[in-house]
C-alpha cells in the first residue's frame, strides 16, 4: 500500500515543464526536444495534478504558499495562453496572498518583452538565466546554441520589468580557459544582478557527455584546476559584492534564493510535473518519469502518480542533514547531529571533527560546525570522513 503524501505546512511548489528547444549534452534533467504536440497535453496534466492534489487535501488545511518555482527543461519555452490558464488553476488551490518568490528559469534565445511583461502580470518577481559561459563556441560544442549576443539583449531589458535577477554560470565545461572564465566573471557583475550560481560540470551517466568523455572525443578539466578556478570565482564574487551563502551560490544582500533554502533545510515542499519530487518532513517521493504514463496517470487516481517513494531512516536522515548543511556557509548545529549518534558512533564522530579542524577543512565555532574554503573545495572527501 502507498503511502499517502501529508503536507501539514507546505509552503513551497516546484513546477516542471519538460520541453527545450535543444538538448544539452550533459543535462540529466528529464526533458525532451521535438516534442511540440504533447505541450498541451502535458499542461492539462499538470493542472489536473494540481487540481487533485489540492481536493485531497481541502478538509485540511489552506496552503499559504512561499514560492514557486518553475524548472526545466526551459520554462520560458512555456506558452503564454497556457502559462495564464496555469497561475488561473494555482490561484484557485493556494493562498498565494503573501508569496515572496516566484522564480522561472529562463534561456535567453528567444525571450522578448511580451514574455517579461506576461510573467510579471502573472505574479513571477525572479528569473534565473542560464548563461553557463559567455562563449557561444564553447556551448554550441555541447549542444547548447546559444549566441552571445541574445544574452546581451536579454539582459539589457530584463531591468525593466525585473529587479531580482540571478544568472546560473558553469564552472569547468570543455575548452573553458582561465582567460575566458575571467571574462565571463568580469562581465555579469557588471550587469544589474543580485544573484549567481556557478555549478559544476558533472557528468552523469548515460549522457551524451558521458559517452563522450568515455570515447575520449572529450577531455574534463583537471581537478586541481578546478579548484583553481573555483578558489579564483569565490574571491572574485566576493569583491565584487556577490557574498557566498552555499557552495554554489552568491547573492547581493537580502537576495538568496528562497526556495533553494527551503531544500537545503529540508522543509516540506510539493514538486508537480513529470519526475518532480515532494518531501513531508519523512517520505520522499517522485513522480512518474514517462510521459505517455504521467499524462495517463493524472487522469486516475492521484496515488498511482508516483513512481518511487522513500522513508528516510535515521541514518539516511542524519547523512542528508550533514550533506545539506555543510553545503551552507552558516553550517550545521552540532548538539542537533549529535542526536542521531549514540556510544561509539557519537566519539569516532567527535574525534573525526577534531581532526578536520586541525586539517583545516571546517571550524567550530559556538556549537556550529562549517566548511572553511578548502573544505568546501574538498567537501566529499569530508563528508566521507563524516560518516
Amino acid at each position: 500500500m502507498r503511502q499517502k503524501l501529508r503536507l501539514k505546512k507546505l509552503k513551497h511548489i516546484y513546477i516542471h515543464w519538460p520541453f527545450c528547444k535543444n538538448k544539452c549534452l550533459y543535462c540529466d534533467f528529464i526533458s525532451f526536444k521535438n516534442h511540440e504536440e504533447f505541450v498541451k497535453d502535458y499542461h492539462d496534466a499538470l493542472c489536473k495534478q494540481i487540481k487533485l492534489f489540492a481536493e485531497n487535501n481541502k478538509d485540511k488545511w489552506k496552503f499559504e504558499i512561499e514560492t514557486i518555482f518553475f524548472g526545466g527543461g526551459t520554462p520560458s519555452l512555456y506558452p503564454l495562453d497556457l502559462l495564464k490558464d496555469l497561475f488561473s488553476v494555482l490561484n484557485s488551490n493556494f493562498n498565494l496572498e503573501d508569496v515572496k518568490e516566484v522564480t522561472i528559469e529562463v534561456n535567453p534565445v528567444s525571450v522578448i518583452k511580451e514574455h517579461l511583461k506576461t510573467w510579471k502580470n502573472l505574479g513571477i518577481n525572479r528569473l534565473s538565466i542560464g548563461v553557463q559561459i559567455l562563449d557561444e563556441i564553447i556551448l554550441q560544442k555541447l549542444n547548447r546554441i546559444q549566441p552571445d549576443q541574445d544574452v546581451f539583449n536579454l539582459v539589457k531589458i530584463v531591468p525593466d520589468y525585473f529587479e531580482n535577477i540571478s544568472v546560473d554560470l558553469i564552472l569547468g565545461l570543455p575548452g573553458t580557459t582561465l582567460s575566458k572564465w575571467s571574462n565571463t566573471l568580469k562581465k555579469i557583475v557588471l550587469w544589474p544582478i543580485k544573484h549567481i550560481s556557478v555549478y559544476f560540470l558533472t557528468t552523469y551517466d548515460k549522457t551524451p557527455l558521458f559517452y563522450k568523455v568515455k570515447n575520449k572525443d572529450i577531455t574534463l578539466f583537471d581537478e586541481n584546476d578546478l579548484i583553481s578556478f573555483y578558489e579564483l570565482t569565490v574571491d572574485f564574487l566576493k569583491d565584487n559584492g556577490f557574498e557566498q551563502y552555499e557552495i554554489s551560490n552568491f547573492a547581493k544582500p537580502g537576495f538568496e534564493s528562497i526556495h533553494n533554502k527551503a531544500y537545503w533545510d529540508r522543509k516540506p515542499y510539493q514538486g508537480f510535473g513529470l519526475s518532480a519530487s515532494s518531501f513531508d518532513g519523512k517520505f520522499r517521493f517522485v513522480n512518474e518519469k514517462n510521459l505517455l504514463r504521467f499524462i495517463k496517470c493524472c487522469n486516475q487516481k492521484y496515488e498511482k502518480l508516483y513512481c518511487y517513494q522513500e522513508k528516510l531512516s535515521k541514518d539516511e536522515e542524519f547523512l542528508e542533514r550533514l550533506m545539506l548543511g555543510l553545503r551552507q556557509k552558516k553550517g550545521i548545529d552540532l548538539h542537533r547531529m549529535l542526536y542521531f549518534l549514540k556510544g561509539e558512533k557519537k566519539n569516532k564522530f567527535l574525534n573525526v571533527l577534531i581532526d578536520l579542524e586541525k586539517r583545516s577543512l571546517i571550524h567550530n565555532r559556538g556549537g556550529k560546525i562549517y566548511l572553511t574554503l578548502k573544505g568546501i573545495m574538498l567537501e566529499n572527501e569530508v563528508i566521507l570522513k563524516l560518516i
